[in-house]
């Protein structure tokens, strides 16, 4: 009898152990208030500096994170000091042809809505040496359209936010003249109509002068007239050890993320795009881009606006129900793209 009731503790033991191990436990236990403690290398107050770069002063900081690549390739889509309505963003991997293909035939047409103006460029980095028939195919691709803008980083998941930080770092050295800046995946939905009617509604409402800070919760101030707009999460890290999106206490100690828009789609005004851009400078790296976007939105002071008509999710396709829809996950087959964005524009 003893040796069976010192068996069964001897299990219930290890399942505590295993349970509290696999599922971090001690990470969610151990895990640091964020309302209270937040404070994201750099330490303390970064916007002095911040403010500082977008007026080409020296910073009074010294900056931590500059990524260290190259721009391979360059587009003169920017070459003159027209002003834009809309730039587009398109972040893809490099395989992804097809998709590029039909982006170029829908959303991505820089003609398509007559009276304003727009360009699109794709993002992507580099696959492992030597040569790829992908990077072939690439190259000829660039020929022919001369629309991508390719970074000696190597193109894989857990680089998106070099991904993305360097897309800011070309929109803010090559093309800042544009009045907003949308970031997409090449699988998402876009109505470049519905976008535009949505950004100016917002400008259309804002009372107070641009540029004006104001109190913002959670520390900080409000960029006034900076939008940063999508699908808004309020979220905690994963700790389980199996998760693909497990993250340690060693590399983020708080118990929440600040808000974030989710990486699918989301649109930044000009002023937004440079704010985020220089804030990055001053921002220690963190592997997932929605997030890290999010923390750098939070220490330069810009609060991420909701718009439910950004889906995460994929939509339920029907014909009265995307007239709104600015933007849906779910189009990783081109063929999908075409049908919906061909049947939505055909009833304009």
């Amino acid at each position: 009898m003893r040796r069976r009731q010192l068996y069964k503790f001897a299990v219930c033991a290890c399942v505590l152990v295993y349970i509290y191990y696999v599922f971090g436990v001690r990470d969610y236990i151990y895990a640091r208030n964020f309302d209270q403690e937040f404070d994201y290398p750099l330490a303390g107050d970064i916007r002095p500096a911040v403010e500082a770069v977008l007026a080409g002063r020296k910073p009074p900081l010294a900056p931590i994170n500059y990524y260290p690549h190259r721009f391979l390739t360059n587009s003169g889509k920017c070459t003159t000091l027209e002003r834009l309505d809309l730039f587009i963003v398109v972040k893809s991997a490099m395989p992804h042809l097809e998709r590029r293909d039909a982006i170029r035939r829908t959303y991505g047409q820089e003609n398509f809505i007559p009276g304003t103006l727009v360009r699109t460029l794709f993002f992507l980095g580099v696959d492992a040496p030597p040569k790829s028939d992908t990077q072939r195919r690439i190259e000829e691709e660039m020929a022919q359209h001369r629309d991508i803008i390719q970074i000696d980083f190597l193109d894989d998941y857990y680089n998106n936010t070099i991904k993305t930080m360097m897309s800011f770092r070309w929109l803010y050295e090559h093309c800042a003249v544009a009045d907003f800046y949308l970031f997409t995946d090449d699988d998402m939905y876009i109505s470049v109509g519905n976008l535009l009617e949505y950004v100016h509604e917002r400008r259309g409402s804002r009372s107070r002068p641009r540029n004006v800070t104001q109190s913002a919760p959670g520390g900080g101030s409000e960029q006034d007239g900076a939008l940063l707009a999508g699908y808004v999460f309020q979220s905690a890290p994963q700790r389980f050890r199996s998760s693909k999106w497990r993250v340690s206490l060693e590399e983020y100690p708080w118990n929440r993320w600040p808000p974030y828009v989710t990486a699918g789609a989301y649109v930044v005004c000009n002023r937004a795009m440079r704010l985020l851009y220089a804030g990055s400078l001053f921002v220690k790296h963190f592997r997932f881009d929605d997030v890290y976007l999010g923390i750098v939105a939070k220490k330069v002071g810009v609060v991420p606006a909701h718009c439910p008509r950004f889906h995460f999710y994929k939509k339920t396709y029907s014909r009265e129900g995307y007239r709104r829809v600015i933007a849906s996950h779910g189009y990783a087959d081109p063929r999908d793209l075409l049908t919906v964005w061909t049947e939505q524009n055909s009833l304009l």
